[in-house]
């Protein structure tokens, strides 16, 4: 597949869930990373909002291809259910790359 797709999605949680949250995240993570159009993915934290995270992943999709055969899997339900159950707010984004830089 030659699509390739950034996904961001910025979460709003609070310091007595982000534990729970980061624990089930790295959870999911160990699904993720054996699918076979995943090429990564990173956790980062606002450093001047504590309760602002952003997850990046990077994958060789569109992004309605990610939806109907990533959003699906099993593995993702737990999350899913954690997030709604917290409360925990969360804005995804989708790009597409213009332009990269590598260390050489």
């Amino acid at each position: 597949m030659s699509d390739r797709i950034t996904l961001v999605v910025r979460f709003r949680i609070s310091e007595s869930a982000k534990k729970g949250f980061t624990a089930k995240l790295q959870d999911v993570f160990t699904q993720i990373v054996k699918e076979e159009t995943f090429v990564e993915a990173s956790l980062v934290q606002d450093m001047r909002d504590p309760k602002s995270v952003l997850n990046y992943e990077v994958w060789n999709e569109t992004p309605e291809s990610f939806m109907k055969d990533q959003m699906s899997k099993a593995y993702r339900a737990d999350f899913e259910k954690m997030i709604v159950g917290l409360k925990i707010e969360r804005t995804p984004a989708w790009y597409s790359t213009i332009a990269e830089w590598k260390k050489a």
